[in-house]
């Protein structure tokens, strides 16, 4: 006997960041709403991406200032240190992701565990064990599933000798030596993370430089900041291939460097590599979709080939963000109910949580460059910023890129304290079009960090106050 269908007025497949917000505003607009997640709750982000790995970050930034005051100085007490700043880190799992169970329940929305495989285009199945649960049916269909890393930057993965990031959130000990492989962002905040933690780290990226969506100052100054921590930065480098000894106690990773075959040896090798959308299982041929580049297509209105569907976050590519994927759930709802709204990609913050941090924003200066012609940059050091100098964060600088006539800001990128924060400045003046010389009459209380961003704004035309000249 066939299951009957259960019809909502909005499905969403996928519980990270853009699809339980999806689910929540679908259901405060009185929509009957159905979740379905074969997971964890809260997907990457909440799970095994943002929140466990910034937990260890700021356990990494309390131990670095602790060895720099002797504090700490055995190698026992800093096992011992690293193994307290994986339990935080189960913690503030269990606490955001008890936070989202709570606001779905509030918000009455009906949830499936379970994986969600479509039968035709606004049919599915929800799948326990291989064994159809329950059949579900909407004309409003959001895809939110993810992504997870390429087949071939898995190469000899075996979870302990070779892993994942999701396989290093479970660590209980310490390698002495880790090449991690990918210099984007998660590789330089996994690399600086162990680097404090007094491993030995070679970080390779197959790009010519690190951090390659990043301005190219602020990605040449990250490097040369690296170095300095003893942390070995490989460009033009790619890896090709994995052998663990015979003893089980080494790992060799053969790479090919600016055309040239070399190995390294190492006790543990890190995958960090290129992504692509996640759809396992979910049978998109049968809903008239099909993948291109790794990901599912959608237009700026987060609308894919197939009427009534919709596709946000991470499946569908254009960087790997939670705050993005907020932001196209939201306008993906929004058009679903009848709106107009558009994802404009150039307001998406890119952040890195290294110490010290870095951001960025809109178009890096030869983006601005190529698109504009001649354009005005300013910038500030954060020597040179009252703040930075009293809590010693001294790193890095703020730099702002204008359009000559009128001061339209049209990219911001900034390596030092609290970066992450601060890039909203940019964000904000982005978006509503505060110039560089609005920038300038506003008042910016001393002494703090955001100084610097006023600075850089008056140095885009030469009036920086608290920098020497020439």
């Amino acid at each position: 006997m066939e299951k009957e269908v259960k019809t909502f007025d909005a499905i969403v497949i996928g519980s990270g960041p853009g699809g339980y917000l999806a689910a929540i505003l679908f259901a405060q607009k009185g929509l009957s709403t159905a979740i379905i997640e074969k997971g964890d709750f809260g997907g990457t982000c909440l799970n095994r991406g943002c929140i466990p790995t910034k937990a260890l970050l700021k356990e990494a930034t309390f131990l670095e200032e602790a060895i720099k005051s002797g504090m700490i100085k055995k190698s026992e007490d800093i096992l011992s240190f690293f193994k307290k700043a994986m339990e935080k880190k189960d913690i503030a799992i269990q606490q955001v992701v008890g936070g989202l169970r709570n606001l779905l329940n509030r918000d009455r929305i009906t949830i499936f565990q379970g994986e969600a495989s479509f039968i035709e285009p606004h049919t599915l199945q929800v799948l326990r064990d291989g064994t159809s649960i329950e059949p579900i049916h909407s004309d409003r269909i959001i895809i939110a599933t993810g992504a997870a890393l390429k087949e071939e930057s898995q190469l000899g993965r075996d979870g302990k000798k070779v892993i994942g990031s999701d396989d290093l959130l479970k660590m209980a000990d310490l390698p002495t030596s880790m090449a991690i492989v990918g210099g984007g962002r998660r590789g330089v905040e996994f690399a600086t993370f162990f680097n404090i933690f007094g491993v030995q780290v070679t970080l390779i990226e197959k790009q010519n430089r690190i951090l390659p969506q990043m301005d190219r100052e602020i990605s040449v100054r990250y490097k040369s900041l690296l170095t300095k921590r003893n942390i070995k930065v490989l460009t033009d480098t790619e890896a090709k291939s994995t052998e663990i000894s015979k003893d089980q106690k080494t790992v060799r990773l053969q790479i090919v460097s600016k055309g040239k075959s070399e190995t390294i040896d190492s006790k543990m090798i890190l995958w960090v590599g290129d992504r692509q959308g996640y759809v396992t299982g979910l049978h998109l041929e049968k809903a008239s979709l099909n993948l291109q580049n790794g990901f599912i297509p959608v237009n700026p209105s987060m609308k894919t080939s197939s009427p009534g569907i919709y596709a946000i976050g991470d499946v569908v590519g254009r960087g790997c963000l939670a705050h993005k994927a907020f932001m196209e759930a939201r306008v993906a709802v929004e058009n679903i109910l009848g709106q107009s709204t558009r994802i404009d990609d150039r307001l998406v913050p890119i952040c890195l949580y290294s110490n010290p941090e870095a951001a960025s924003i809109g178009l890096t200066e030869e983006q601005a460059k190529t698109e504009w012609g001649e354009v005005n940059i300013g910038k500030f050091p954060f020597m040179a910023c009252g703040r930075s100098i009293a809590t010693g964060n001294q790193e890095g600088m703020v730099k702002i890129i204008s359009e000559k006539k009128y001061g339209e800001v049209l990219g911001v990128h900034i390596l030092g304290p609290s970066a992450t924060e601060l890039i909203h400045l940019g964000a904000m003046a982005m978006r509503h079009e505060i110039g560089v010389e609005e920038i300038k009459e506003m008042i910016f209380a001393h002494p703090t960090f955001s100084e610097a961003f006023f600075e850089a704004a008056l140095d885009t035309s030469g009036e920086a106050i608290h920098m020497m000249k020439g």
